[in-house]
């Protein structure tokens, strides 16, 4: 893939002065971004996650768009399901002001993602609610619907909360029992599978599979029926999002048979691929795509490794077929010649699977591979190319190495667009999305763009949230102070108080415009909010003024105690106290002057500590 760089390197534009280019790319994204904006898009997300809601509806009101989004109560939350009613009515009340629609059926039809696993629903109100979508392609023929639903995932255990509460007990037998059923649907279980089988069927309560099957078969049935309306035209483009798509699971499985019923549906229509957090994104960019009648040529580059044929976890297929289906879903094509509108370089690991950003060998330190891929990105960056890095050498957060080679080149603000989060087809999806929407963003907005995702993909995801598990279990313990009254929010502080001081150390931003929320009382959610202006409050100052406060008041404790030595000895006959008093008052004035130095030594060793926290897993900063 070097010589691919090289190529589009020694292309044979013509070089023009760098005033001339300028402004020749000023004039062109002026007439681009002009065309573009004045449209309005209405967006139903799946849940109102950041990565659904707050970092979507962003990221194209940043290209120029008007995004009109139900209220947040409408939406699945953290401890609340959705209103698919309401949302329905919302968007027939909104749906004539929209010049597109990009809508999650799975908010339409259950209430959100995570209703769709839990609901309780019988078929005949979820094709009736189904019904009301489907209409709304007659009711505005002029608005082009962008739709998408996803195949329920199937993990090897569930979170509390985001699965039924048996699944807590009994995921894993359940997710083994869908693995053996996956296979003996193409090949043949051997005596010792088939044994295993029947210990399981055993060993999970008939009810509770009854109920896990049951509600897969009504998610079948709703798919089977979207893809028939994206044959017939009723939506624009469908896309059906394989969610945690792990390969060998009941996902991939059904995944295969919805697939076998879109054969004959063309792909600008429906794309089905792994993936579901960047679907609405991803939707949002096909609609701009399409208003502009922009079709992105597309190279892809890997480093020495993996490469296209690396399978991530979570997603169950090489993530070049993967990277092939997203770029179709926008309505781009792949190109190996000539100069790319966006150059897609996808970080990948030596090996041919991924491991978690939080594990051991999740270090800073330089390969000669990622050194030769961070050439390759210079190279394409300095002649012009668009670049953006698709970082998913790990899942569930950023390559540490390729970060640090990042800023060592000072490159880091150079990019098109990065992602490194969660799946790595979330990754694809967001690196395509924000690679392509980032040509209509000002200078400002692209620059905030970048820094909210090196602060929630590298900074906290693959850094700062296994740091605070050790935090969660310190609190519960006792064994670390609290500032807030609890757990969960002290928690918050601490991901505020480091996502900071990353942001001032690392990449030259005012700490004073990031803002750190954990929106889902979970850690793996978090939402940065980066600031157009210096107006939000430092956490280290929050702190800072709760320790002075606490050494203050210890500090007129001590005196209180010392005063009321000396005064007692000034009023004493001759100077002396009798023995108990003496005792008495002396060792009330020891005690609080030790209590005093013993909240001074902690304040400092907190101090120290949370310096050296992270230096294990982050480098010297450059002065």
């Amino acid at each position: 893939m070097g010589t691919l760089v090289r190529h589009l390197v020694r292309s044979d534009i013509v070089k023009v002065s760098n005033l001339l280019k300028t402004v020749v790319c000023a004039v062109l994204l002026a007439n681009v971004t002009a065309f573009s904006h004045g449209k309005t898009i209405l967006y139903v997300p799946q849940d109102n996650r950041p990565v659904d809601c707050a970092y979507t509806v962003k990221a194209a009101q940043d290209a120029g768009y008007t995004v009109l989004t139900p209220p947040e109560q409408y939406l699945s939350g953290a401890n609340f399901r959705g209103s698919p009613e309401q949302l329905m009515d919302w968007v027939e009340m909104h749906a004539a002001e929209a010049d597109a629609m990009v809508l999650s059926v799975d908010s339409l039809v259950y209430g959100g993602l995570v209703d769709s696993r839990k609901h309780n629903l019988d078929m005949h109100t979820l094709m009736g609610r189904l019904s009301s979508v489907e209409a709304l392609h007659s009711k505005y023929m002029h608005v082009p619907i962008y739709a998408f639903s996803t195949v329920m995932r199937s993990p090897w255990a569930g979170g509390q909360g985001v699965e039924p509460d048996y699944y807590l007990k009994f995921g894993s037998d359940i997710y083994e029992l869908a693995a053996l059923q996956n296979k003996a649907d193409t090949d043949v279980l051997t005596p010792e599978e088939r044994a295993n089988w029947f210990a399981l069927m055993r060993r999970v309560p008939l009810e509770y599979l009854q109920d896990w099957y049951e509600r897969r078969q009504k998610n079948m049935s709703v798919n089977y029926r979207l893809i028939d309306d994206a044959k017939k035209g009723i939506f624009t483009y469908f896309s059906l999002g394989h969610d945690d798509n792990s390969a060998h699971t009941q996902s991939a499985l059904e995944a295969k048979y919805l697939e076998m019923r879109s054969a004959d549906v063309p792909k600008t229509a429906f794309g089905s691929f792994p993936g579901a957090d960047q679907l609405g994104l991803l939707l949002i960019t096909r609609a701009s795509n399409d208003f502009n009648n922009y079709h992105p040529k597309i190279t892809i580059i890997y480093p020495l490794g993996g490469g296209e044929k690396t399978v991530p976890a979570y997603d169950g297929q090489a993530i070049g077929k993967t990277i092939a289906e997203h770029i179709e879903a926008v309505g781009g094509e792949v190109t190996d010649t000539g100069r790319p509108d966006l150059l897609l370089a996808v970080n990948t690991p030596l090996s041919t699977t991924t491991s978690e950003s939080g594990s051991f060998e999740n270090f800073p330190i330089m390969l000669d591979s990622t050194r030769e891929f961070l050439g390759q990105i210079e190279s394409a960056v300095n002649d012009g190319i668009p670049v953006s890095i698709v970082d998913m050498a790990f899942s569930n957060g950023s390559d540490n190495t390729l970060v640090y080679g990042l800023y060592k080149d000072k490159m880091m603000y150079r990019l098109t667009a990065y992602n490194g989060w969660n799946t790595a087809s979330n990754s694809v999806g967001y690196g395509l999305s924000q690679g392509i929407l980032s040509k209509y963003m000002s200078a400002d907005a692209h620059k905030r763009m970048l820094t909210t995702q090196y602060l929630d993909n590298w900074v906290y995801q693959a850094n700062i949230r296994s740091y605070l598990y050790r935090m969660q279990q310190s609190i519960e313990a006792g064994k670390l102070r609290r500032y807030y009254p609890t757990t969960m929010r002290e928690l918050q502080g601490i991901a505020k108080l480091e996502l900071q001081r990353y942001a001032e150390t690392y990449l030259g931003v005012d700490p004073q415009t990031v803002e750190v929320t954990l929106p889902w009382n979970r850690l793996f959610e978090v939402y940065v909010d980066v600031h157009a202006m210096p107006n939000v409050q430092l956490e280290s100052k929050v702190r800072e003024k709760a320790d002075a406060e606490r050494l203050a008041r210890l500090a007129a404790k001590l005196e209180t105690a010392v005063k009321a030595y000396d005064t007692a000895k000034k009023e004493s006959k001759d100077g002396k106290l009798d023995a108990a008093t003496e005792a008495r008052l002396k060792a009330d004035k020891d005690a609080a002057q030790a209590e005093y130095d013993t909240e001074a030594r902690t304040q400092e060793v907190n101090r120290q500590s949370e310096q050296i926290a992270q230096r294990s897993r982050t480098w010297s900063p450059s002065r």
